[in-house]
């Protein structure tokens, strides 16, 4: 059996997915920002959520091994971005929250990031973004479930 890469999903999003990698690190780095674009992420995660995470809860919003989180958390609370604390409901685990430092430099770098995502998506329609949209939120619900068997 002959597998065409250019036909599998899987490997042009893996493509999509390096050149943003890609991009979002040109223009954190050009911006000074001391953070790669995965530490980014975390912030940008725990910014959307509003409210403290547990350990747990920000590796699964951000689709990623606990112990990698860990390692990233350790910088960003170096730097006084991110703060560990321990839950109220349960010593055992530990919450974590973007710092007020945190969450205005982060903003400071947002807009950037939208800009890359405005060239990204130039010249896509909005019908054909929000269609590619519910398909990618299909599959990884597909292999979400699909893993969670094995």
């Amino acid at each position: 059996m002959h597998f065409d890469s250019e036909s599998s999903p899987g490997f042009a999003i893996g493509r999509v997915a390096y050149l943003i990698r890609s991009g979002m690190a040109a223009v954190l780095k050009s911006a000074g920002w001391p953070f790669s674009p995965e530490e980014t992420q975390t912030l940008i995660t725990l910014s959307d959520a509003g409210e403290p995470l547990s350990m747990n809860d920000l590796a699964s919003r951000m689709i990623r091994d606990p112990t990698t989180v860990k390692r990233q958390l350790d910088r960003l609370v170096d730097k006084k971005f991110v703060e560990r604390s321990g839950s109220s409901e349960d010593a055992r685990i530990v919450m974590i929250a973007l710092t007020r430092r945190g969450e205005q430099k982060l903003q400071t770098v947002l807009p950037l990031l939208d800009d890359l995502r405005k060239t990204a998506l130039k010249g896509i329609p909005k019908s054909e973004l929000e269609a590619t949209q519910n398909v990618l939120r299909k599959m990884q619900k597909n292999l979400t479930k699909h893993i969670s068997k094995e």
